[in-house]
């Protein structure tokens, strides 16, 4: 018997929603909104709640949209998002991301730096289609700030060997086990100063 993954599960379920005719993103139980928001709310997540409002694109929609200032460590700036993406985030955050900054920098990480997570726009690749940030499920990181003040870039020590460089492969390597699709540098020129994560119905782990 074959046991699949969680992620890797609801990748196969999207597959087959696709194939039957259905559009967009796999869209989570309807009761499944207040479960992710209280999971958020007895961790360390600061957020608020959001209304988009009308979108110049009426496909652009997010599920259990929120405005996040804070996963564990803070954002440098507020990022809307879907609770589910938060969840996910502040989940890589406690089990992963202090693990990777301790071994390969000796210290912890005090501040995310991102290019932002919802966008109302098309997949970079494929203009046919609309990107996971048009669903609040893709955010962008760009680099990281360190408890002593010094600060990781992704398109500045990506390339350069060294410890920022480690563990910058090492946060793309273990991401692959929280995110559906990561991208990076090595992924195309689209990524070169950014990592990208996304939740959504596609599995890539371009590292």
């Amino acid at each position: 018997m074959v046991v699949l993954r969680p992620h890797l599960a609801a990748c196969v379920l999207a597959a087959a929603a696709l194939l039957a005719g259905c559009a967009g993103p796999p869209r989570p139980p309807a009761d499944s909104e207040e479960h992710c928001l209280a999971l958020l709310d007895g961790g360390r997540v600061s957020y608020t709640r959001v209304s988009l409002g009308a979108q110049r694109d009426p496909r652009c929609h997010i599920d259990a949209a929120i405005r996040v200032s804070r996963i564990g460590a803070a954002l440098d700036h507020r990022a809307t998002m879907s609770c589910f993406l938060a969840e996910r985030l502040d989940r890589f955050e406690r089990e992963a991301i202090p693990r990777l900054a301790a071994a390969d920098l000796g210290q912890r990480v005090s501040r995310i730096d991102h290019l932002g997570a919802y966008s109302c726009r098309a997949n970079t690749g494929r203009p046919d289609r609309l990107s996971e940030h048009a669903y609040g499920l893709a955010i962008d990181i760009a680099g990281f700030h360190l408890a002593d003040g010094s600060a990781v870039s992704v398109e500045r020590d990506w390339w350069t060997p060294g410890p920022k460089r480690n563990f910058l492969h090492h946060f793309a390597r273990a991401a692959c086990d929280y995110f559906s699709v990561v991208l990076t540098p090595d992924s195309n020129r689209d990524h070169f100063n950014h990592i990208h994560l996304d939740i959504g119905p596609d599995r890539l782990c371009s590292i």
